[in-house]
């Protein structure tokens, strides 16, 4: 039987992000953490899986040693060096201590012997900085291009399937999920995989049915402003209203970008009004 919030209110079945095994974060990035999502009805959470099998699954500690890696005695070096590189180690910088990893402690002495004078730390640093600058710019070039050409194949596959009255196509992302700004940094906006599609699809028929008893709560809320329970149960609530403001800004987003491709039709030419009489 459902329980009832003290202010009468008729308490929604809700179901909590942290008990669903293929749960999209509603808010920002949307990465599915399970398996596929259905849209029919969510799928069970720990707790009655562990009812189900008699006891609760554990996760069992994986423990990546240097056999792991399968190669010689190089590849051991180079494991140990970059386990050693990122190794917290503690500083203090006057009164304050803190522990930062180990390379970045390396970096500091370099730049405080390179302020006070010794060249060689400061080419060295010059150097270093460099070659990041240089992997970072190409790296990004890289990601540029490649959603450029991206939105260049299959847009018009889109476009083809709407002038057809077809359904869109299964192609994630969306090409117009692929935002480039002006700056040449590129960011997705949508759903990666059909997964996460058909996740999306059903948080938002979760979210559509949760916005009367939003509403409600809110209204509770202004009254009761100190009641935990509703503050607790209008925060849930909160992330699909977020969610479904999201995607309403995503959609208009489409809908803009669709008529912004389409092309003007051609105007006809008026007739001349001024017809000479025929003899």
């Amino acid at each position: 039987m459902e329980s009832q919030p003290r202010d009468g209110l008729t308490n929604q079945r809700r179901l909590s992000p942290n008990n669903r095994v293929a749960w999209i974060s509603i808010r920002g990035r949307f990465q599915l953490t399970g398996g596929p999502c259905h849209a029919e009805r969510p799928p069970p959470n720990v707790h009655q899986l562990s009812q189900a099998s008699g006891r609760v699954p554990k996760k069992k500690p994986v423990q990546p040693g240097l056999a792991a890696l399968g190669g010689g005695i190089a590849d051991r070096v180079n494991a140990m060096a970059l386990d050693e590189a990122t190794r917290p180690v503690t500083v203090r910088e006057g009164d304050k201590v803190s522990e930062i990893p180990a390379m970045q402690a390396l970096f500091r002495t370099m730049f405080r012997a390179a302020a006070q004078g010794d060249t060689k730390a400061g080419r060295q640093l010059l150097d270093v900085i460099a070659r990041a600058e240089s992997g970072r710019a190409g790296a990004a070039l890289e990601i540029l291009q490649n959603a450029v050409q991206y939105k260049e194949k299959y847009l018009p596959v889109f476009e083809r399937h709407e002038r057809a009255g077809l359904d869109p196509p299964d192609i994630y992302p969306h090409p117009d999920d692929i935002i480039i700004d002006a700056t040449g940094e590129v960011k997705i906006d949508g759903p990666m995989f059909k997964e996460q599609a058909l996740a999306r699809k059903w948080v938002r028929q979760r979210a559509l049915e949760s916005m009367r008893r939003y509403f409600e709560v809110e209204a509770a809320l202004a009254k009761k402003p100190s009641n935990r329970a509703l503050r607790r149960e209008f925060k849930e609530l909160k992330e699909y209203y977020d969610f479904l403001k999201d995607d309403s800004q995503r959609n208009t987003r489409h809908e803009a970008l669709r008529l912004s491709r389409r092309k003007p039709e051609p105007k006809s030419p008026k007739p001349d009004g001024d017809t000479p009489d025929q003899a």
